[in-house]
Protein backbone atom coordinates (compact mmCIF):
# COMPACT_ATOMS: atom_id res chain seq x y z
CA UNK A 1 0.00 0.00 0.00
CA UNK A 2 1.89 3.37 -0.92
CA UNK A 3 2.35 5.42 1.83
CA UNK A 4 2.41 2.66 4.40
CA UNK A 5 4.43 0.07 5.55
CA UNK A 6 4.76 -2.86 3.04
CA UNK A 7 2.35 -5.74 4.06
CA UNK A 8 1.41 -4.19 7.41
CA UNK A 9 -0.76 -0.81 6.72
CA UNK A 10 0.45 0.71 9.25
CA UNK A 11 1.08 4.67 8.88
CA UNK A 12 4.60 5.28 7.77
CA UNK A 13 7.24 7.14 9.40
CA UNK A 14 6.47 10.31 7.52
CA UNK A 15 2.75 9.79 7.91
CA UNK A 16 3.95 9.51 11.69
CA UNK A 17 5.58 12.48 11.85
CA UNK A 18 3.36 14.70 10.07
CA UNK A 19 0.45 13.88 11.95
CA UNK A 20 2.47 14.56 15.19
CA UNK A 21 3.08 17.85 13.83
CA UNK A 22 -0.65 18.67 13.13
CA UNK A 23 -1.55 17.52 16.26
CA UNK A 24 1.03 19.76 17.99
CA UNK A 25 -0.25 22.72 15.86
CA UNK A 26 -3.95 22.05 16.66
CA UNK A 27 -2.62 22.20 20.37
CA UNK A 28 -0.74 25.30 19.77
CA UNK A 29 -4.16 26.85 18.56
CA UNK A 30 -5.99 25.16 20.87
CA UNK A 31 -3.83 27.11 23.93
CA UNK A 32 -3.10 29.96 22.34
CA UNK A 33 0.35 29.65 22.05
CA UNK A 34 2.54 30.77 19.44
CA UNK A 35 1.90 29.54 16.19
CA UNK A 36 5.16 28.62 14.91
CA UNK A 37 7.46 25.68 13.69
CA UNK A 38 9.96 25.60 16.66
CA UNK A 39 7.04 25.82 18.85
CA UNK A 40 5.31 22.87 17.16
CA UNK A 41 8.89 20.60 16.77
CA UNK A 42 9.12 20.94 20.99
CA UNK A 43 5.45 19.54 21.32
CA UNK A 44 5.56 16.97 18.77
CA UNK A 45 8.93 16.20 19.93
CA UNK A 46 10.87 16.72 16.82
CA UNK A 47 13.77 18.71 15.82
CA UNK A 48 13.59 22.03 14.04
CA UNK A 49 15.32 20.86 10.93
CA UNK A 50 12.55 17.80 10.44
CA UNK A 51 9.86 20.25 11.41
CA UNK A 52 10.77 22.54 8.77
CA UNK A 53 10.86 19.87 6.33
CA UNK A 54 7.03 19.60 6.89
CA UNK A 55 6.11 23.03 8.00
CA UNK A 56 8.55 24.83 5.81
CA UNK A 57 7.26 28.66 7.35
CA UNK A 58 5.14 29.56 10.25
CA UNK A 59 2.19 29.93 7.66
CA UNK A 60 2.45 26.45 7.18
CA UNK A 61 1.55 25.68 11.06
CA UNK A 62 -1.68 28.19 11.06
CA UNK A 63 -2.51 26.14 8.05
CA UNK A 64 -2.40 22.95 9.04
CA UNK A 65 -3.65 23.96 13.12
CA UNK A 66 -6.64 25.09 11.53
CA UNK A 67 -7.93 22.22 9.37
CA UNK A 68 -9.71 20.41 11.78
CA UNK A 69 -12.11 23.12 12.55
CA UNK A 70 -12.92 23.00 8.50
CA UNK A 71 -14.55 19.81 8.56
CA UNK A 72 -18.51 19.54 8.85
CA UNK A 73 -19.31 19.30 13.02
CA UNK A 74 -22.04 17.34 11.90
CA UNK A 75 -21.89 13.98 11.67
CA UNK A 76 -24.39 13.35 8.64
CA UNK A 77 -24.37 16.52 6.66
CA UNK A 78 -27.84 16.51 4.86
CA UNK A 79 -29.46 15.15 8.63
CA UNK A 80 -32.07 17.94 8.63
CA UNK A 81 -32.87 17.69 4.94
CA UNK A 82 -35.67 14.84 4.98
CA UNK A 83 -37.13 15.09 1.23
CA UNK A 84 -40.89 14.44 2.64
CA UNK A 85 -40.42 17.44 4.84
CA UNK A 86 -42.73 20.40 3.99
CA UNK A 87 -41.25 23.86 2.97
CA UNK A 88 -43.11 25.15 5.42
CA UNK A 89 -40.81 23.03 8.39
CA UNK A 90 -37.77 24.97 7.12
CA UNK A 91 -38.15 27.21 10.54
CA UNK A 92 -37.90 24.21 12.62
CA UNK A 93 -34.87 22.51 10.56
CA UNK A 94 -33.08 25.91 10.40
CA UNK A 95 -33.28 25.95 14.71
CA UNK A 96 -32.08 22.53 14.64
CA UNK A 97 -29.09 23.45 12.31
CA UNK A 98 -27.86 26.21 14.30
CA UNK A 99 -28.61 24.84 17.42
CA UNK A 100 -26.01 21.45 16.47
CA UNK A 101 -23.56 24.02 15.04
CA UNK A 102 -23.49 26.14 17.97
CA UNK A 103 -22.82 23.59 20.39
CA UNK A 104 -20.02 22.23 18.40
CA UNK A 105 -18.80 25.96 18.51
CA UNK A 106 -18.59 26.41 22.09
CA UNK A 107 -16.96 22.89 22.46
CA UNK A 108 -14.20 24.33 20.49
CA UNK A 109 -14.58 27.96 21.38
CA UNK A 110 -10.83 28.52 22.71
CA UNK A 111 -10.08 27.25 18.95
CA UNK A 112 -12.50 29.63 17.10
CA UNK A 113 -11.16 32.75 19.21
CA UNK A 114 -7.86 32.40 18.45
CA UNK A 115 -8.73 31.73 14.71
CA UNK A 116 -10.59 35.03 14.89
CA UNK A 117 -7.78 36.53 16.25
CA UNK A 118 -5.36 35.35 13.63
CA UNK A 119 -7.47 36.90 10.87
CA UNK A 120 -8.35 40.65 12.59
CA UNK A 121 -3.90 40.73 13.77
CA UNK A 122 -2.44 43.39 11.63
CA UNK A 123 0.79 41.15 11.85
CA UNK A 124 -0.59 37.68 10.24
CA UNK A 125 -2.82 40.18 7.60
CA UNK A 126 -1.00 38.03 4.88
CA UNK A 127 -2.28 34.64 6.45
CA UNK A 128 -5.31 33.10 5.89
CA UNK A 129 -6.59 30.61 8.40
CA UNK A 130 -8.92 28.51 7.05
CA UNK A 131 -12.47 30.17 8.43
CA UNK A 132 -14.39 27.75 10.91
CA UNK A 133 -17.57 26.04 9.42
CA UNK A 134 -16.55 25.84 6.05
CA UNK A 135 -19.92 24.41 5.14
CA UNK A 136 -22.15 27.66 6.51
CA UNK A 137 -22.66 28.72 3.11
CA UNK A 138 -24.04 25.05 2.02
CA UNK A 139 -25.93 24.80 5.02
CA UNK A 140 -27.79 28.35 4.37
CA UNK A 141 -28.03 27.91 0.79
CA UNK A 142 -29.90 24.24 1.35
CA UNK A 143 -32.18 25.59 3.75
CA UNK A 144 -32.88 28.87 0.96
CA UNK A 145 -33.35 25.78 -1.23
CA UNK A 146 -36.79 24.42 1.16
CA UNK A 147 -38.41 27.60 1.13
CA UNK A 148 -41.57 28.09 -1.19
CA UNK A 149 -40.82 29.63 -5.16
CA UNK A 150 -42.95 32.21 -4.30
CA UNK A 151 -40.07 33.74 -1.85
CA UNK A 152 -38.37 36.54 -3.85
CA UNK A 153 -34.92 36.26 -4.64
CA UNK A 154 -34.10 39.43 -2.18
CA UNK A 155 -35.98 38.33 0.49
CA UNK A 156 -33.52 34.73 -0.06
CA UNK A 157 -30.56 37.29 0.01
CA UNK A 158 -31.26 39.13 3.11
CA UNK A 159 -32.20 35.97 5.13
CA UNK A 160 -29.19 34.19 3.72
CA UNK A 161 -27.05 37.59 5.46
CA UNK A 162 -29.10 37.47 8.53
CA UNK A 163 -28.16 33.72 8.93
CA UNK A 164 -24.35 34.30 9.05
CA UNK A 165 -23.38 35.21 12.41
CA UNK A 166 -25.42 32.72 13.92
CA UNK A 167 -22.67 30.87 13.29
CA UNK A 168 -19.04 30.23 14.61
CA UNK A 169 -16.95 32.63 16.07
CA UNK A 170 -19.37 35.37 15.31
CA UNK A 171 -22.20 33.93 17.46
CA UNK A 172 -19.42 33.40 20.63
CA UNK A 173 -18.38 36.40 20.31
CA UNK A 174 -21.50 38.41 20.51
CA UNK A 175 -23.86 36.20 22.80
CA UNK A 176 -21.01 35.93 25.33
CA UNK A 177 -19.20 38.59 25.12
CA UNK A 178 -21.47 41.76 24.66
CA UNK A 179 -24.87 40.14 25.13
CA UNK A 180 -23.41 38.30 28.52
CA UNK A 181 -25.42 34.93 28.14
CA UNK A 182 -24.39 31.42 29.90
CA UNK A 183 -23.68 28.59 26.89
CA UNK A 184 -26.83 27.15 26.95
CA UNK A 185 -29.47 30.34 26.98
CA UNK A 186 -26.71 31.55 24.13
CA UNK A 187 -27.63 28.47 21.78
CA UNK A 188 -30.91 28.69 22.52
CA UNK A 189 -31.13 32.08 21.53
CA UNK A 190 -29.31 31.16 18.43
CA UNK A 191 -31.50 28.80 17.30
CA UNK A 192 -34.86 30.69 18.50
CA UNK A 193 -33.53 33.22 16.13
CA UNK A 194 -32.75 31.12 13.40
CA UNK A 195 -36.40 29.82 13.76
CA UNK A 196 -37.76 33.52 13.70
CA UNK A 197 -35.63 34.76 10.87
CA UNK A 198 -37.17 31.82 8.60
CA UNK A 199 -40.74 32.43 9.89
CA UNK A 200 -40.44 36.32 9.09
CA UNK A 201 -39.13 35.64 5.88
CA UNK A 202 -42.25 33.09 5.17
CA UNK A 203 -44.69 35.85 6.31
CA UNK A 204 -43.51 37.93 3.30
CA UNK A 205 -41.77 40.81 6.28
Amino acid sequence: MEGREAGQGRPSPKERTLRLLREAARELLRTGRPLTVPAAAELAGVSRATAYRYFPTNDAVVLHATMSLADDPLEDPDWFMDPDASSGEVDARASDLVRATAAWAFEHEAELRMMLHLSLDPGTEHVKPRRELTNRGRWIATLLERLPSDVPRDARDRLANALVPLFGSDAIVWTTDMADLPQEQAIDLLAWMAQVLVKATLAGW
